[in-house]
């Protein structure tokens, strides 16, 4: 018995491993396959922000929007609460992306050197012009997972013009093997 449990414990290290993802490969995991699925077939690039946006509609102050929310994108209460949490803070998005097209990150200074001091409309045609091929510019939240990590929240905000633009939450789920599927979504904001 004892010489056993002595092979067991030396093929122990031989013995395949499951392999932990971590939450920053799960977000990034999250984001691109719901900037992918969101691309227009005609759009040649993607801009986004360079920080995460956090909860810019304070819908988690609302705890009537928090269940309409929970309840028409049929997503785990605890995937929601997450998604609050990991939002209480801002930080700047500095990991790759694996998108259909390509993309680049809009700084502050560039920002900053393309809106500030001119009418809005103007400032979007400056966007336009250096980002040809864009279709507007992306914000992405933090990812709330629920207990399970099969379920994920994040919130995208599209500009796309003095008087264009949408804030929307997504629900996405695990799919069985890997890979996430965009389940639904609802719009918080949007300018017409």
């Amino acid at each position: 018995m004892r010489h056993l449990l002595l092979a067991l414990l030396l093929l122990l290290p031989l013995a395949p491993r499951a392999q932990t993802v971590s939450y920053a490969e799960r977000e990034l995991g999250v984001w691109s396959t719901l900037i992918n699925h969101g691309l227009d077939v005609d759009a040649r690039m993607v801009v986004l922000a360079e920080q995460t946006s956090g909860d810019p509609a304070r819908i988690g102050r609302d705890p009537e929007a928090i269940a309409t929310i929970v309840k028409e994108l049929e997503v785990p209460k605890s995937t929601f609460d997450d998604w609050l949490r990991r939002n209480a803070r801002i930080d700047h998005i500095d990991a790759t992306l694996t998108l259909n097209v390509s993309y680049q990150v809009l700084d502050a200074k560039t920002r900053k050197d393309l809106f500030d001091g001119v009418l809005p409309g103007t400032g979007w045609e400056n966007f336009f012009k250096r980002y040809p091929g864009a279709p507007g510019l992306l914000r992405i939240s933090h990812v709330g997972f629920d207990d399970t990590l099969s379920h994920a929240l994040v919130y995208v905000e599209h500009e796309c013009g003095a008087e264009c633009g949408a804030g929307r939450l997504f629900h996405l789920t695990l799919r069985t093997g890997g890979g996430w599927e965009v389940k639904g979504g609802v719009t918080v904001w949007m300018v017409k």
